[in-house]
């Protein structure tokens, strides 16, 4: 029997969610926990795989905004649940769910995809490129102290559990020009990510900076709790969540508090961009160690024009050309020319030529696009590759910190 692809429903969407847990090693969602998820269903468009009456695979995208170097926000499908029972894998079900939402991207208006790829060696293949990294991290509280630049001026005020997403919703937005990469949140991720702080009887907390009273700038979100033995027998650890701010003086106020926190002893983070600030503020910074790098967003052009019309480049004389190949999307096959006063289509052969998924992952500066012709996905001369890398690095490397 042939495989239906076909836009999910309300009535799909719970057999699209135990396929989707299936397919990633994870167990079907019982009533308590479907009801907790099945509000975030309504917000994304998906598409299910259908053997028959069986569900047997599922794809979705969250429709987002993503910050681009120079500070535009470009509307993005996030793309999220993709996953293919075992029992139906090599016979292309993947790829005509991601070719059914990049269609459906496209017909959108969408400028972007972004994903987080479970595993890395997928995505590729479908135009997406690997865009930006992220780093897990392990801090000692007591050789991390003192913070140097931390300002003095400010206080910091821990949040009531009714209050948190009424307040810590605007200061992310206000804050989401600070790194290309970043993207809006909708609010079933919110709720996701707060899930513990907005419940009473967890020790999971979060703490604002105001420079002025009632007006917060940065927070952080964080958990505490004793290392095994209890009290008295090694202290305890604490593992950071989220820490957003204005600029780097508010985030390192609030690193700062979070790492003279009276008994903890220990702190992880499994997301702090790779270019973090906080270890060249800290006493010593080999208290801050990097646990391990992983690829963290990746990234697919779907309207090439808007996308590469939107960032800014630096300023450098020269312009580039570059030849895009696209298998899926017809309209992002031509040659562009890309200089400081922005891009716009070309004629004839360019200087480069890349696939799109090389192109998407150079998109927001983090990936150079030597390392792109080293490996073989950009075609041209070294002169010319070296003008793209100048005009597309980006200082902060992208970051996004948002798991979707």
């Amino acid at each position: 029997m042939s495989i239906d692809i076909r836009p999910g429903t309300p009535a799909d969407h719970r057999a699209m969610a135990g396929a989707m847990a299936n397919a990633l090693l994870s167990p079907a969602p019982d009533d308590e926990a479907w009801a907790k998820s099945a509000p975030s269903w309504l917000e994304t468009p998906s598409f299910g795989a259908w053997d028959g009456d069986e569900c047997v695979g599922s794809a979705s995208q969250f429709l987002v905004d993503t910050t681009v170097p120079g500070g535009a926000r470009l509307p993005t499908g996030a793309v999220s649940r993709v996953g293919v029972l075992p029992t139906h894998r090599r016979r292309g079900v993947a790829t005509r769910l991601l070719r059914a939402l990049v269609d459906d991207a496209c017909a959108r208006g969408l400028a972007l995809m972004s994903l987080r790829a479970s595993e890395a060696t997928i995505y590729e293949r479908y135009g997406f490129g690997m865009a930006g990294e992220s780093a897990s991290v392990t801090v000692d509280s007591a050789r991390a102290r003192p913070l140097r630049a931390a300002p003095a001026n400010g206080r910091i005020r821990f949040v009531a559990p009714d209050d948190v997403l009424a307040t810590v919703e605007p200061i992310y937005d206000a804050a989401l020009h600070r790194r290309p990469g970043m993207v809006t949140r909708p609010a079933t991720w919110w709720e996701r990510y707060l899930a513990k702080a907005i419940t009473l009887g967890t020790a999971s907390h979060v703490v604002v900076h105001e420079r002025e009273p009632g007006r917060p700038d940065g927070y952080a979100h964080y958990d505490v709790t004793w290392n095994d033995g209890g009290p008295g027998l090694g202290g305890g650890r604490g593992k950071v969540r989220d820490v957003i701010a204005a600029d780097d003086a508010t985030e390192l106020a609030l690193w700062a508090f979070i790492l003279d926190l009276d008994l903890v002893r220990t702190w992880t983070a499994g997301e702090r961009p790779v270019d973090d600030v906080v270890p060249g503020a800290l006493y010593d910074r080999r208290a801050y160690r990097v646990t391990g790098i992983d690829d963290e967003q990746w990234l697919r052009l779907v309207d090439i024009d808007r996308a590469l019309a939107a960032r800014t480049y630096n300023p450098v004389p020269d312009s580039v050309t570059v030849t895009v190949d696209d298998q899926w999307i017809g309209a992002n096959c031509d040659t562009w020319r890309i200089g400081a006063d922005g891009a716009e289509r070309a004629h004839g052969d360019g200087e480069l030529r890349a696939d799109i998924s090389a192109v998407s992952a150079a998109y927001l500066g983090g990936i150079t696009w030597r390392a792109l012709a080293a490996t073989g996905r950009v075609v041209g001369p070294a002169d010319a590759v070296e003008r793209a890398d100048q005009l597309f690095a980006t200082r902060p490397l992208p970051f996004c910190g948002s798991f979707f």
